[in-house]
C-alpha cells in the first residue's frame, strides 16, 4: 500500500510539476513581452506625437516663408504687409504676433504688439534665408516659439519674426495621468518647447541630464531610464524628428516596467527550484513556444509594415499634390502672360515641365499604394511614345542609344496613360542601369489579334548581362533590387506590374544571363479611332459665359492657385476655407458650380456636397483633391466628378467648361 501511495505521488508530481513549471515560466515570459509591448507602444506614441508636431511646424514655416516673400515687402509696402500679417494672425489661432525688424534688430512693423521678453539663441538670418526656430519669448500671449525668416524690404535686408504660442503643441501631449508621468517636446539642445507638468515655468529651460543624454545620442528613437525634474523615477520613450531635430518624450511610471521585469526574474527562480531535472525539458518547450510566437509576430509585423507603407506613400502623394497644385498654377499663369518675354517663358515652361514630372512621380507612389482608382481610357501607343521620347532620352543619357519601333501607328490600348508612361520609364531606367555604355535600348510596339479582343505589347529590350532565374522570379517583388545601396528602390517593376494587372493586362520578363533582358507590358487592344476621339475632345476650347463659382479648400495656396485662373477666364469666384462657411455661402446665394476639396479638417468635401445638394439641388459640384484613395471618394460622393491634384490651368478650365455644358444639357 505504501509503495502504491508513493507511486501515486510520483505520478502526480511528474504530471503536475511540469505543468506548474510551464505556467510559471509562461507567466514570466508573458511579463517580459508585456514590458516590450509597453515600451514599443510608448515609442509609437512618441513617434506619432512627433509626426503631428512636425506637421504643425511645417505649416508655420510654410506660412512664414510665404509671408516673408510677399510682394508688399519687396516693394516696401509696410501697410500692406501689416494687413496681410494681421489676416494670417486672425486665421491662425496659435499665432500671437508678427514683427518685422531691420538688420540691426530695430522694429519696422508689428502686428499683435505686446510686452514680451525675447531670447534669440541663433543669429538673425540674411535676406532670403530659410525659416527656422530662433528662440523663445515670454510675456503677453506667450510662452511662444520665435520663428524667423530673412526678407528684403525695398532692397534692404530685414527679418520677419513669427511668435507662435506653444498651446497647440501642449494640447497634443498625452495627459500626465494614468500610466504616463510627464510628456514633453524639446529642441535639439534639450530645452522644453512644451511640457504637461509645469509647462509654462519649464518653457525654454533645459531638461534633466537623462533627457539631455537621450537628445545628444545619435539614435532617432529609444527608451531611457532616469528621473524627471520633479524627482519622479520613470522610463521615457522618445522619438527625434529628422525635419527639425526636435524630439518628443513620453515618460512611463517606473512600476509599469519594473514590476514586469521583477515578475520575469522571480518566475525563473521559482521554476529552477521546482525541479532541476525537468528544467531542460521545460526550457526547451518554453523556448520553442516563444520562438513560434515570435515568428508569428514577425509575420504580422511585416504585414502591418507593408500596409503602413501603402498608407504612408498615399499620404506623401496627397501632400505633394497639394504642394504642386499652386506651383503648377503659378508657373502656368506667368508663362502664358502676354507680358512675359520669350527667354523667361522658356525658363518657366522648363520649370512647368519639371513640376508636371513631379506630379507623375506622385502618381507612381499612388500606384504602389494600390489605392488610386486608375483612369482606364484608349491610348494611341505610338503617339504617347512620341510625346515622351525626349523624357526617355534625358533619362538614359548620352551614354546609351534609344530606338522606338512602332510599325503600326494606329495601335491603341486600354490603360491609364500616366501610369503607363511611368511604367515604361521605370523599365527603361532599369534597362539603362543594366546595359553597358554605348548599347541600344529598344522599345518595340506590336499588336496581336483583332481590336477589342487582342493585345498590344510594349517591349523594352536592353543588351545587358541579363538575370538568372531566381532573380527573374523575384524581380517584380516590391523593394527587391540588385542595385547598389542608394541606387534603386525596387519599386519600378512593382509599379509596372501593378499598373498592368489593374489595367486588365500582364507583365512578363524574358532574360538569359549574358543575353540581355526584355520586359513586356501586355494591354488590352482597343478599337481603332477611340484614342483619336479622345484627343479631339481634349483639345476642344473651354469657352463659356462667365459663371458664379465657389472654391472650398483649407489650403490657402491651393485656393489661390484655383481662384486665379478662373478669375482670369472671366468667372466670378468666391473662396472659403472650410465646409461650414461654404454651406453658409451656398444658402445665401446661387452658384453655378462648387469646387470643393475632399480631405478637409472637420467636414470633408463629400459631407459638404451632401448637405449643399439639399440646399441647392441644381448646383453642379466638382471634387478637387490630391487624396490617394479615389475609391473612398467614389464611395463617399457617388456620381461627383473628380479633378486630381496637381493640375494645370488649362485642365481646370476645361473641366469647369465640361461640367457647365453637361449641366446645361441636363437642364
Amino acid at each position: 500500500m505504501g509503495d502504491l501511495r508513493r507511486l501515486a505521488w510520483l505520478i502526480a508530481a511528474a504530471a503536475l510539476v511540469p505543468l506548474l513549471m510551464f505556467w510559471i515560466i509562461e507567466a514570466g515570459f508573458k511579463a517580459r513581452e508585456e514590458r516590450r509591448t509597453i515600451e514599443a507602444n510608448a515609442v509609437s506614441t512618441a513617434e506619432s506625437l512627433q509626426y503631428r508636431v512636425d506637421g504643425v511646424v511645417e505649416r508655420h514655416l510654410a506660412a512664414l516663408a510665404a509671408m516673408a516673400t510677399t510682394t508688399a515687402l519687396k516693394k516696401g509696402d509696410l501697410p500692406g504687409f501689416r494687413a496681410r500679417a494681421a489676416e494670417l494672425v486672425t486665421l491662425n489661432p496659435g499665432w500671437v504676433a508678427v514683427t518685422l525688424v531691420d538688420a540691426p534688430g530695430e522694429p519696422i512693423a508689428d502686428v499683435g504688439a505686446g510686452k514680451r521678453s525675447v531670447v534669440l539663441d541663433r543669429p538673425v538670418p540674411g535676406a532670403g534665408a530659410a525659416p527656422y526656430l530662433a528662440g523663445y519669448a515670454r510675456g503677453d500671449g506667450c510662452p511662444c516659439m520665435v520663428f524667423t525668416h530673412g526678407a528684403l524690404v525695398a532692397g534692404r535686408p530685414a527679418t520677419v519674426r513669427l511668435f507662435v504660442s506653444n498651446r497647440e503643441l501642449v494640447a497634443m501631449l498625452p495627459p500626465a495621468s494614468g500610466d504616463y508621468a510627464v510628456s514633453a517636446v524639446v529642441d535639439p539642445a534639450g530645452r522644453f518647447i512644451a511640457r504637461t507638468v509645469n509647462g509654462d515655468q519649464r518653457f525654454g529651460t533645459s531638461g534633466s541630464k537623462y533627457l539631455r543624454g537621450a537628445v545628444s545620442a545619435r539614435s532617432l528613437a529609444g527608451v531611457y531610464r532616469g528621473f524627471t525634474l520633479e524627482g519622479m523615477e520613470n522610463f521615457t520613450a522618445y522619438r527625434r524628428s529628422a525635419l527639425t531635430g526636435w524630439s518628443s518624450h513620453v515618460a512611463l511610471k517606473s512600476y509599469q516596467v519594473d514590476d514586469r521585469a521583477r515578475r520575469f526574474i522571480q518566475s525563473l527562480g521559482v521554476a529552477a527550484l521546482l525541479s532541476l531535472l525537468l528544467a531542460a525539458i521545460l526550457l526547451w518547450f518554453a523556448l520553442r513556444q516563444i520562438a513560434e510566437r515570435r515568428r508569428i509576430s514577425d509575420r504580422m509585423e511585416q504585414a502591418q509594415k507593408l500596409e503602413a507603407l501603402g498608407q504612408l506613400t498615399g499620404g506623401i502623394a496627397h501632400d505633394f499634390n497639394n504642394l504642386l497644385t499652386p506651383v503648377l498654377g503659378a508657373l502656368d499663369f506667368v508663362a502664358n502672360k502676354p507680358t512675359t518675354d520669350a527667354g523667361s517663358r522658356r525658363l518657366l515652361l522648363g520649370a512647368l515641365s519639371s513640376a508636371q514630372r513631379a506630379g507623375k512621380l506622385t502618381a507612381q507612389l499612388l500606384a504602389f499604394s494600390r489605392k488610386q482608382k486608375m483612369r482606364i481610357e484608349s491610348i494611341r501607343i505610338a503617339t504617347m511614345l512620341d510625346e515622351i521620347a525626349d523624357l526617355f532620352r534625358q533619362s538614359i543619357g548620352d551614354s546609351h542609344h534609344l530606338a522606338i519601333i512602332a510599325a503600326d501607328r494606329s495601335l491603341c490600348a486600354l490603360g491609364d496613360v500616366t501610369q503607363l508612361e511611368l511604367a515604361v520609364l521605370n523599365i527603361m531606367i532599369n534597362a539603362r542601369d543594366a546595359a553597358p555604355a554605348g548599347s541600344t535600348i529598344t522599345v518595340r510596339v506590336v499588336g496581336s489579334g483583332e481590336p477589342a479582343t487582342g493585345e498590344v505589347a510594349i517591349a523594352v529590350t536592353d543588351e545587358g548581362e541579363g538575370m538568372d532565374e531566381p532573380t527573374r522570379r523575384r524581380a517584380m517583388e516590391p523593394f527587391f533590387t540588385t542595385k547598389a545601396l542608394g541606387h534603386g528602390t525596387g519599386l519600378g517593376l512593382a509599379q509596372a506590374f501593378g499598373m498592368a494587372e489593374q489595367s486588365g493586362g500582364r507583365l512578363e520578363i524574358a532574360s538569359v544571363e549574358g543575353s540581355g533582358t526584355t520586359v513586356t507590358i501586355y494591354l488590352r487592344r482597343c478599337e481603332e479611332g477611340e484614342a483619336l476621339a479622345d484627343s479631339v475632345r481634349s483639345t476642344q476650347p473651354a469657352e463659356l459665359a462667365p459663371l458664379r463659382l465657389l472654391v472650398v479648400d483649407d489650403d490657402a495656396a491651393v485656393r489661390s492657385a484655383i481662384v486665379r485662373p478662373l478669375e482670369e477666364a472671366g468667372h466670378v469666384v468666391d473662396a472659403v476655407s472650410d465646409g461650414p462657411t461654404a454651406l453658409t455661402a451656398i444658402s445665401q446665394r446661387k452658384f453655378d458650380l462648387v469646387l470643393v476639396d475632399f480631405a478637409m479638417p472637420g467636414m470633408n468635401g463629400a459631407e459638404v456636397i451632401r448637405r449643399a445638394r439639399i440646399l441647392c439641388p441644381d448646383t453642379a459640384f466638382l471634387i478637387v483633391s490630391g487624396y490617394s484613395d479615389s475609391d473612398a471618394i467614389a464611395t463617399a460622393a457617388p456620381g461627383t466628378p473628380v479633378l486630381a491634384k496637381p493640375f494645370g490651368n488649362a485642365t481646370l478650365l476645361e473641366m469647369v467648361a465640361a461640367l457647365r455644358h453637361e449641366k446645361g444639357a441636363q437642364g
